[in-house]
């Protein structure tokens, strides 16, 4: 299959224009962060039936537990996915735990990369998902007499409102999120850098954006070929219970099309997932970080 054919599968137009540019260096770089906690667990691709309370994701190390609020849901979908991209690259650009959404639905559409009219209801209630929901990882198998883990509420307060029928329509004041200062400080200490074009670019496709933050994820810092069965990939992805075979060939697909954009040497072969030390995600310098300044109280 040609690579305009595999990224056609994968994006469409987008993509194969954002190669193009690559080739002739005309892509300006925007880095954009992730913490790990979704790079190593992602979110539930699609609404959970019944609407649970809660949502636990296992891996062979860690457990994420996501408890919903009682008037909302689990977050899932790119939706959920793309507004927590958001966040943690407020919390790691500005040194804030103070999010600001802007003051229409159209500025905060934009500040996700979505066009306008496009993105609807259901990018506004994602987000609320999110910020309401609470974050607990714990690992699997603790050693003995030792008890560790990480335990928050995603924000301790938020002052929204989107007006979806008049996307333009001005609040007196920009919306704002204040996260939980502890969540806000993890997120700050343990980001990995993401291209944001790519990010775009699969902006609709919650498979492949789990799978490129992965990679950036476990690249960032590697000076070693490390390889695993790929069913152990499948199951950090969330596709463990999908047939292997189509996993795996969509999984192939997305990859040729990032490796065409970002030489990340990685493949599959003989049923095994291999990364070996490449060029960063990201080729910029990152910024130094700075201290996050925590506000404890709405402002």
């Amino acid at each position: 299959m040609s690579p305009k054919n595999q990224l056609a599968k994968i994006e469409g137009e987008r993509f194969i224009d954002l190669i193009v540019q690559k080739r002739f260096g005309e892509v300006k770089e925007e880095i954009g962060f992730s913490s790990n906690i979704f790079m190593i667990f992602g979110l539930p691709a699609h609404r959970l039936n019944g609407n649970p309370a809660y949502w636990t994701k296992k891996t062979s190390l860690c457990e994420l537990t996501i408890t919903r609020d009682e008037k909302h849901e689990i977050p899932y979908g790119c939706y959920a996915r793309m507004n927590q991209i958001f966040i943690d690259t407020e919390v790691r650009t500005k040194n804030t735990n103070v999010i600001d959404v802007g003051r229409t639905f159209n500025e905060y559409v934009k500040k996700l990369g979505y066009k306008e009219g496009k993105a609807n209801k259901a990018l506004s209630r994602q987000l609320i998902n999110y910020v309401t929901s609470v974050i607990k990882v714990e690992p699997k198998d603790p050693l003995p007499g030792r008890i560790i883990g990480i335990h928050s509420v995603v924000a301790r307060a938020w002052d929204i409102f989107f007006d979806i029928k008049s996307p333009d329509q001005l609040t007196f004041s920009k919306g704002q999120i204040i996260l939980d200062e502890d969540y806000a400080r993890y997120i700050h200490k343990h980001s990995v850098p993401l291209d944001m074009n790519i990010v775009r670019c699969f902006k609709r496709n919650p498979l492949a954006l789990d799978f490129y933050r992965f990679i950036a994820y476990r690249n960032n810092g590697l000076n070693k070929t490390i390889s695993f069965p790929d069913h152990l990939l499948f199951e950090q992805l969330g596709t463990e219970e999908e047939n292997e075979r189509k996993i795996r060939m969509k999984l192939k697909e997305i990859l040729r099309g990032i490796q065409l954009y970002w030489p990340v040497r990685a493949k599959f072969e003989d049923g095994h997932f291999e990364l070996q030390p490449s060029p960063p995600a990201v080729q910029h310098k990152i910024p130094s970080r700075k201290p996050i300044a925590i506000v404890d109280k709405p402002v």
